[in-house]
């Protein structure tokens, strides 16, 4: 339980460092979202190029990693859209940002969190996850949104695979993954490049994470807000262990599994959530509960289940 303290706290120390800044007002308002773009768009995929292009994946247990990741993916959308059909006088909006809470999941924390707990196998093993889980969470994401509040509430697949082919995120995976498929190796001031702005994303990217909590909206929200999290929280640590055992996954590899889905939702979603249309404010309710239980849940499942 010491080494998971240990671990936890410097993220948790960045993001309540973001938290107490963004309210003292000690920097501008404006430079939060500048400082989500720079990490969104540049520093976390020159992270995620770094750690992908420098391994070789043929010695890892990557198809047990996929299966089980795009497993659990599929599983929390399914429980999603269940509960959505229960609940058919739920506006569309507001389903896309409980469709985000539940299929969603913080990169910034948990490749943190692999790095902190497994050292740079274990960064390597998350960012290889998270490549393999990125692409599908945003198809499922993006067609969420055409569906529920696109023109017509049909599948609006020209915007689909626009935002699709400009996810920065799915751009620093595929290349990557490119770049170690091919066997080419980066030039050394290149891979330093990266590596070095990689770095900075860790902490830019948690502080922006506790900057962006929003405390208003929790009780009109609560519905959504409560199934989001029991869905977070319960349902997919449960199943990313069960799926990670029938596939054979064992210590870092399972553990690296179990820390992507037991974080909370993306910060970005509510980009995403003003970007296309969603309820917005449902959407900001629900990264706030998350991030806050987070600080309580992470430490429990790890402890639990590790």
């Amino acid at each position: 339980m010491i080494t998971i303290v240990n671990a936890l706290t410097p993220v948790l120390s960045l993001i309540l460092a973001g938290f107490l800044i963004r309210r003292s007002e000690f920097l501008s308002p404006s430079f939060w979202p500048s400082a989500e773009r720079l990490t969104y768009f540049l520093l976390m995929p020159a992270a995620l190029i770094h750690s992908l292009a420098g391994k070789k994946i043929g010695s890892l247990p990557w198809f047990g990693i996929l299966l089980t990741v795009e497993g659990v993916v599929v599983a929390s959308a399914l429980l999603v859209l269940l509960w959505g059909a229960a609940n058919r006088r739920m506006g569309g909006g507001v389903f896309t940002s409980l469709f985000q809470g539940g299929v969603r999941f913080n990169t910034f924390v948990a490749l943190a969190l692999a790095e902190s707990l497994f050292g740079k196998d274990g960064l390597f093993l998350a960012a290889l996850g998270a490549g393999f889980m990125i692409v599908l969470i945003n198809v499922l994401c993006v067609s969420a949104f055409s569906l529920a509040v696109g023109s017509g509430g049909g599948l609006d697949l020209r915007r689909l695979c626009t935002d699709l082919a400009r996810n920065p995120l799915i751009i620093g995976c595929l290349v990557g993954i490119g770049i170690n498929a091919s066997g080419w190796q980066l030039p050394l001031a290149i891979d330093g490049t990266l590596a070095l702005a990689g770095k900075a994303a860790f902490p830019v990217g948690l502080m922006a994470v506790g900057a962006a909590y929003r405390a208003g909206n929790l009780a009109l929200h609560w519905r959504p807000t409560v199934v989001s999290c029991a869905i977070q929280f319960l349902c997919k640590p449960v199943l990313a262990w069960s799926l990670a055992a029938a596939t054979g996954l064992t210590g870092a590899a399972a553990g690296v599994v179990l820390l992507l889905f037991s974080v909370p939702t993306a910060p970005t979603a509510y980009i995403l959530s003003r970007q296309m249309g969603g309820d917005h404010d449902s959407m900001a309710s629900i990264i706030t509960a998350q991030t806050c239980l987070s600080f309580f849940t992470l430490p429990v499942t790890v402890w639990v289940l590790l």
